[in-house]
């Protein structure tokens, strides 16, 4: 009588033919619900991920706020506050210091409109002073009801981003709560769908970690580079407020597209105005080196660093990440390139001692005193 030279432990029965509907039905209806489940969060990408990536980089804080208050969900309420403090505090008052200024250079032009000197400030704009000079008072004016016009039909457009980024604020400010209190419950469900041992899963989410780590801090090293700069060559030109505007262009100079370009064009503009050519041509200059090689280098030199991965990749994906998807692409780009190398270093390993990576489906599961990964994002 034929018997098996595998023990009874070691042998599995093949599925039955008759099973594979099933097995595709299966397959299927989980495809549809992931697929379902990325639509539902899609709307709230940059929430969330921006949630989790603060989550990463203030965990540190959130540790130290822990020994201090020993209840989880005040630990979190705690740290939750502090962050959105760090955050919303200085863009509200930036915020309320360009309204302000806005306000003021209305009633500026306002005077020089009433008086005519207007015409000579126009004057010495390139390319377009003397077409704007020649219009008369009425032509003036009729341009400024059209430019207030469009604006009006612009304003729901407006209201729409200002309400879709406080939505998406809130539920940062939610998720970044649970992603304090209950991290330990959120790394462990991460950990157990990755199909890798747990040495490989914990190698892969540090490089994910550590991409978020360079991206947030890569970005801030940037800002204040260019803000600190800007103050400097403010101050050395003799413009207006060097500090604020310096603070301004560090704030700006996190947001993508965005930076310094809203400052430093209109200064350009008034230094042209009032006949300093010199100091406009330093100006445009600083803003065009600074906007473009020199942040580019620092952020991809800072951020490849603790990547460890080449500046040339590492500022592809941060490009790459805000064309796919958007403001979130600034953390999901350098993220997805780590990850993927990552795998790819796991492989490596894989083929050059034959040491297995994945998870074997029979494996039983590795209990959690014996594997404790370190607690990190």
């Amino acid at each position: 009588m034929h018997r098996s030279l595998l023990p009874a432990a070691d042998r599995t029965e093949a599925p039955a033919h008759s099973d594979w509907p099933r097995v595709a039905a299966l397959a299927a209806l989980t495809v549809a619900g992931v697929a379902l489940c990325g639509l539902f969060v899609r709307p709230f990408l940059s929430g969330v991920t921006w949630a989790v990536a603060l989550a990463v980089v203030g965990l540190p804080m959130h540790r130290y706020v822990g020994r201090f208050v020993r209840n989880e969900n005040w630990a979190a309420g705690v740290s939750t506050t502090v962050v959105i403090l760090m955050i919303g505090v200085p863009v509200v008052l930036v915020a309320a210091q360009l309204t302000a200024e806005t306000v003021r250079m209305a009633e500026v032009v306002r005077a020089q409109t009433e008086d005519g000197r207007w015409r000579e400030s126009a004057a010495r704009l390139p390319y377009i002073g003397g077409s704007i000079a020649a219009w008369d008072a009425g032509e003036l004016e009729t341009r400024v009801r059209e430019a207030a016009g469009q604006l009006a039909t612009r304003s729901p457009a407006v209201v729409g981003g200002i309400l879709d980024w406080f939505l998406q604020s809130l539920v940062a400010a939610f998720v970044l709560f649970f992603c304090f209190r209950d991290r330990h419950h959120l790394l462990a469900a991460v950990r157990g769908l990755i199909p890798l041992t747990p040495t490989a899963a914990d190698r892969v989410m540090g490089r994910a970690g550590d991409a978020v780590h360079a991206t947030v801090y890569g970005t801030l090293l940037t800002a204040v580079f260019q803000g600190v700069t800007g103050g400097l060559l403010f101050w050395a030109l003799g413009l207006p407020a060097p500090v604020l505007w310096g603070v301004v262009m560090v704030v700006l100079g996190v947001l993508p597209f965005v930076g310094a370009f809203l400052v430093w064009v209109p200064a350009t503009a008034y230094l042209i105005s009032i006949e300093r050519y010199g100091a406009a041509a330093i100006l445009v200059a600083w803003g065009l080196v600074m906007a473009g090689p020199v942040c580019n280098y620092l952020y991809a030199c800072a951020a490849g660093d603790r990547m460890r991965i080449h500046p040339v990749p590492t500022l592809l994906a941060f490009i790459g990440g805000l064309a796919v998807f958007g403001v979130a692409g600034m953390v999901l780009g350098p993220c997805v390139l780590a990850v993927t190398v990552a795998l790819l270093d796991v492989w490596k390993h894989r083929s050059a001692d034959g040491t297995p990576v994945a998870v074997r489906p029979d494996a039983s599961p590795v209990p959690a005193g014996n594997h404790q990964a370190p607690e990190r994002y």
